[in-house]
């Protein structure tokens, strides 16, 4: 399971920072979609489909545990009551427009990924949480 900052994750960086911006933040399947860092949103294939599921808000704050990093200011919850997909990864969106994909206007962009603790599957349970400092971005 990867953890990836993407190209279009790293010109958002250097363009806007990362602390208190509104992020959004998804569930899929890391083993099938197989992201690297050049791809978008739109190569998420394994979001959960149930009608409860939808991503998340959330905003980074800074955090040093020794290493400087942007993470998400509270715990995220997902309503996976009526989704039945196994999810092993989170994705980090904005909206922005990017010079890399030659954006009209803001479009919302998959800028980074992370692994769960461990594969989850969604029929087995209501609502997926995700820890306070569990989400989040390191540039290194």
């Amino acid at each position: 399971m990867s953890r990836i900052l993407t190209d279009l994750g790293e010109e958002y960086a250097v363009k806007n920072g990362l602390v208190g911006a509104g992020f959004v933040i998804g569930l899929y399947n890391d083993g099938t979609d197989s992201i690297d860092d050049t791809e978008d949103l739109s190569d998420i294939t394994t979001e959960p489909t149930g009608a409860a599921y939808d991503y998340q808000s959330a905003v980074m704050e800074a955090d040093d545990d020794g290493d400087w990093h942007a993470q998400a200011d509270a715990e995220i919850s997902f309503d996976t009551s009526d989704s039945n997909e196994t999810v092993d990864s989170y994705y980090i969106a904005i909206s922005f427009q990017a010079v890399d994909t030659g954006d009209g206007a803001p479009t919302l962009h998959l800028i980074a990924i992370g692994a769960l603790s461990q594969s989850r599957d969604l029929s087995q349970i209501d609502t997926l949480k995700l820890a306070l400092g569990s989400v989040g971005i390191k540039l290194s």
